[in-house]
């Protein structure tokens, strides 16, 4: 005897529906794929640095403060006057701010020797007798390519904020090749300029107040 029709629709939804659920697992699998992760890292000083008598002998980088814009996990990989633009499947290893102070400390104690680098929250019993203050408003390539730091670098030390040097950011560089890699080596690049900026600003801070003496 022939079977109804609607029987025939009915033994065949059970397939269908695993057929479709199968289809949406493989998708998701397919997007489920980790990012390459990537690190800032030190670069050496272009030539021999010397702490004079005058820098403060332990030096503490506070923790950049980062535009939100740029505060994230993926890597922004263009940012241009009207756009931000994350590259898909590159992400940070670490959080950026604190990734960009410990890097810059370590870029610092390289360029001067002799003197005590660290960066804030880092454990350490020597109270900092100077500081480095750096603000980023862009870490990224620009639509043609070029590698941009920008933002404000301060220093001053502990207890005279008002003589402090401040002079504002804006490096660029042109990376060796066109792929992610290559732009954080030259974001990596651009930090140890901004290190080499604040041992300049550091050896030319007014000397230490003295004390007033009392009668």
């Amino acid at each position: 005897m022939q079977r109804p029709f609607w029987h025939f629709i009915q033994s065949t939804r059970p397939v269908a529906a695993g057929m479709a659920v199968a289809s949406l697992l493989a998708l998701g699998g397919c997007g489920s794929t980790d990012p390459t992760l990537y690190s800032l890292a030190p670069v050496p000083a272009a030539q021999a640095g010397s702490a004079g008598a005058g820098v403060p002998a332990v030096i503490e980088v506070r923790t950049p403060g980062v535009t939100p814009s740029l505060d994230r996990q993926s890597i922004v990989g263009v940012q241009d006057d009207y756009s931000v633009t994350p590259s898909a499947g590159a992400a940070w290893s670490e959080p950026l701010a604190p990734m960009l102070g410990h890097v810059l400390a370590t870029d610092l104690q390289q360029r001067l020797p002799g003197v005590s680098v660290f960066a804030q929250n880092d454990a350490t019993s020597a109270p900092a007798q100077g500081f480095v203050e750096v603000e980023i408003t862009r870490f990224a390539r620009d639509a043609t390519g070029i590698v941009h730091l920008a933002g404000n670098l301060s220093v001053h030390r502990a207890g005279d904020p008002e003589h402090a040097r401040s002079v504002p950011l804006a490096l660029t560089v042109t990376p060796a090749g066109s792929g992610m890699r290559a732009m954080v080596a030259s974001l990596s690049q651009l930090t140890g300029q901004v290190a080499d900026m604040a041992a300049a600003g550091l050896q030319a801070l007014p000397p230490a107040p003295q004390p007033a003496l009392h009668k």
